[in-house]
């Protein structure tokens, strides 16, 4: 539903791209946390185990980068000047 001045869907799309943000941001603070349990627990597979929770943790770090409004926005812009921006912008 457009709002009046006409920007219901770009905001509609602005919320739901910041509460999936936000919950990629407390998923990667439980990640985080993992990765720190799984490096000082006992065991021989311990470390590649918190290793392996540490690649998912950078990875889900990079996505909630990519989803600030901040960088979208520039991403937007750049689409806009016609111009064409990488996957890893």
């Amino acid at each position: 539903m457009l709002t009046p001045d006409g920007n219901g869907a770009p905001r509609a799309l602005e919320q739901a791209i910041a509460a999936e943000r936000a919950k990629l941001v407390s998923a990667h603070a439980v990640q985080k946390c993992l990765y720190q349990v799984l490096l000082y627990s006992e065991g021989e597979d311990a470390v590649v185990h918190a290793e392996t929770a540490q690649v998912v943790a950078s990875v889900m770090e990079d996505a909630v980068d990519k989803l600030d409004s901040v960088h979208l926005r520039r991403v937007m812009e750049e689409t806009k000047r016609g111009g064409t921006v990488g996957r890893d912008s």
